[in-house]
């Protein structure tokens, strides 16, 4: 699709010659149109390129710092989110809360009416007292079996039933502890009649699922609360990158909502198997510098995983145009000599780049070049140019 729009440009680059050079007429302009109307190429002659000094060349093997681009998303670890849930069912009678709003840990975020634990408190009331009278009989029995005026099996009997009660008051002790009802308070005749409901973790809730009034069991999320604060990035790297990757390499993190930000990370874990029926596992990048943005679970990012100096495919970057937003370079598909001058005839092949460093890029072609395939090296923009403005100047 781009060769066939680029022959107008090279029309206009005929124009530009002519009024440059003088060697060109406007007849002569007008055939070579018509000649390359239906164009498959780009299509350049000998003086066209000697013009503009466009020179040929090949892909040279160079020492850069090399690259894995890779894309992902802002996750979080399974300790940093949380559903909120009650330990038993009853009606909401007041949210605290709203979507959004930072909690802490320990935070009451609703409250919860269940007439089952007025119950609750009178039994453990009862128990306790029950316990506290079955330790005095206890150390009484105890105290006399020492004396030799009691009986063993009436300080057995004592002994089992204060271990019983003491049992059971530990235990409906720790039911209170969970349903955060404080037992001293019940110990004092203070009953409550709404169970607290409390943050699992800091964060911010993200999404309230219950109104006043509503009735929720334990299998029912009330909110969820996210700690956006301990973001880090899961990226996909294909099986043929896995053996590049290394724990401890930097990366470079763009967003794709926001191509401006630019964040640092470090690979902290790989993951030991491949997702799904992809080629690919995910590995997992803390984020060094987001003090002051505003980063959220499942945003998209583009990464580039710096992997060290290796040899890598580079051109000069005066090779390499972008055409609507994407990378290319032109390539030698064929050279014809005719009585007057050559003919060259280029394809234009999509490149993903990397490391630019003393004048040369790493570049990824989409597919495959041929080994000894020649490029345009130098002033490879003239052609870019003229793809913009090619039929104004024709």
């Amino acid at each position: 699709m781009l060769i066939k729009s680029l022959y107008l440009p090279i029309i206009g680059l005929s124009a530009l010659i002519m009024v440059s050079c003088g060697q060109i007429n406007k007849q002569e302009v007008k055939e070579e149109i018509i000649e390359h109307e239906h164009a498959e190429e780009i299509v350049l002659t000998e003086r066209q390129m000697q013009a503009v000094n466009i020179q040929f060349g090949e892909v040279e093997q160079r020492e850069l710092n090399s690259f894995v681009r890779v894309n992902g998303e802002m996750n979080l670890d399974p300790q940093f989110k949380a559903d909120v849930n009650s330990l038993t069912g009853g009606i909401i009678r007041q949210i605290n809360v709203t979507e959004g709003k930072n909690v802490v840990k320990g935070q009451v975020v609703a409250y919860l009416e269940n007439t089952e634990i007025v119950e609750l408190q009178k039994d453990y009331l009862i128990v306790k007292k029950e316990t506290l009278i079955a330790q005095q009989e206890y150390k009484r029995q105890k105290e006399l079996f020492a004396q030799g005026a009691g009986v063993e099996k009436t300080l057995q009997q004592a002994s089992a039933n204060y271990e019983i009660l003491e049992a059971r008051r530990i235990g409906l002790e720790k039911q209170l502890q969970q349903l955060s009802i404080n037992f001293e308070q019940v110990s004092a005749e203070n009953f409550v009649s709404l169970i607290p409901i409390k943050a699992p973790i800091t964060g911010a809730v993200h999404k309230i699922n219950i109104n006043i009034g509503s009735y929720v069991d334990i299998q029912t999320p009330l909110m969820s609360i996210l700690d956006n604060s301990n973001l880090h990035c899961d990226l996909k790297v294909f099986e043929k990158d896995i053996h590049l990757i290394k724990i401890g390499q930097e990366v470079d993190i763009v967003l794709s909502n926001q191509a401006g930000t630019s964040l640092k990370g470090e690979i902290y874990e790989l993951n030991q198997s491949f997702e799904n029926e992809t080629k690919a596992i995910t590995i997992h990048a803390t984020i060094k510098n987001k003090k002051g943005l505003t980063l959220m679970q499942g945003m998209y990012v583009t990464a580039l995983i710096n992997t060290g100096i290796h040899k890598t495919d580079a051109v000069p970057n005066d090779a390499i145009v972008s055409i609507e937003g994407k990378k290319y370079i032109f390539v030698l598909k064929d050279e014809i000599e005719n009585k007057e001058e050559k003919i060259f005839h280029l394809k234009s092949t999509e490149v993903i780049t990397g490391i630019s460093e003393l004048g040369f890029t790493q570049i990824s072609p989409i597919n495959e070049l041929p080994k000894d395939a020649k490029i345009i090296k130098y002033n490879a923009f003239y052609i870019a140019s003229m793809l913009a403005g090619g039929e104004e100047e024709d």
